[in-house]
């Protein structure tokens, strides 16, 4: 495992994201400083449920929620830059609330990056 995951933090958002309903969505997190955490395994949820998983090197969606399937993606070009966002197309109303990334094996106190959907109506 790199040295660096020793002193690095999963950073997610002190402020709401906003998105309208059909629109795509980037929730937004990261670690600090940055490294490459394409052999680790980030976890993103929302309410308990699976949103994504990446493990193994590979997006792993076995046990992704229903409401989710092909609507999620990570910038896998950017994990070796620390980059766990997550792409959320096509927002619906159930989509809003408290979202949670986590990397379970950083060596760590902040594995966990929280961010929060706002979805409106359309404009």
């Amino acid at each position: 495992m790199d040295a660096a995951t020793g002193q690095s933090e999963v950073i997610g958002s002190d402020k709401p994201v906003t998105v309208t309903v059909g629109d795509n969505v980037i929730l937004p997190c990261h670690l600090e400083p940055p490294f490459n955490v394409r052999t680790l395994t980030v976890e993103w949820t929302h309410d308990r449920e699976y949103v994504h998983i990446w493990r193994h090197e590979k997006d792993y969606l076995t046990d992704q929620d229903e409401n989710f399937r092909g609507r999620t993606s990570l910038f896998h070009e950017e994990m070796i830059r620390g980059n766990i966002s997550l792409k959320l197309t096509n927002v619906t109303e159930l989509d809003a609330g408290s979202y949670t990334c986590f990397v379970p094996k950083l060596q760590s106190q902040v594995r966990r990056g929280f961010i929060n959907l706002t979805v409106g109506e359309y404009s």
